[in-house]
């Protein structure tokens, strides 16, 4: 009798371990799958096929007195130290532009804050939070617009991203 309950208990046994490995089988990793993981939008310039640059959780913070502050993070994929120039646009008319100097495969975070390395000035006269204005990334005479988001700094991880008045 000992040896049918064994086999019983064997292939019980394999039978959980096959159930239980089998739902991530057939389930992607996500960290395989891209995705917008902030509230900001992200873009990549692309050279020959290949990433030279991207930009990071783009996003416009207003204050409570209605200042404006970009934020963001500038990626460069490439071997060589490249510029990239940046332009926010509502309606067509430029909110802020700047040009930002990224060393080979490294970033540079713009925006306010202690581990910024650049800010850049932002006049949002008639922009209203909430809207989403547009922003051109371009490098190496290659350039992409994406969408470029606004919020109110009343969420708290937002509070320390908008400048303070005084």
């Amino acid at each position: 009798m000992r040896r049918p309950r064994r086999l019983v208990l064997s292939a019980a046994a394999l039978g959980l371990a096959l159930a239980a490995t089998g739902c991530t089988y057939l389930s992607p990793v996500q960290t395989h799958e891209f995705y917008q993981a902030a509230d900001g939008t992200n873009a990549v310039v692309e050279l020959d096929g290949a990433a030279q640059a991207g930009v990071r959780n783009a996003v416009l913070v207003f204050g409570e007195d209605g200042t404006a502050t970009f934020s963001a993070t500038v990626v460069n994929h490439s071997a060589e130290d490249i510029t990239v120039e940046l332009e926010g646009l509502s309606e067509g008319s430029a909110v802020f532009s700047a040009t930002v100097e990224v060393p080979s495969r490294g970033t540079v975070r713009l925006g306010p804050g202690e581990d910024s390395q650049q800010t850049v000035p932002v006049t949002a006269d008639g922009v209203l939070p909430g809207s989403v204005l547009e922003l051109s990334v371009s490098v190496g005479g290659e350039s992409t617009t994406i969408s470029l988001p606004t919020f109110e700094d009343n969420l708290s991880h937002y509070q320390t991203e908008a400048p303070t008045a005084g």
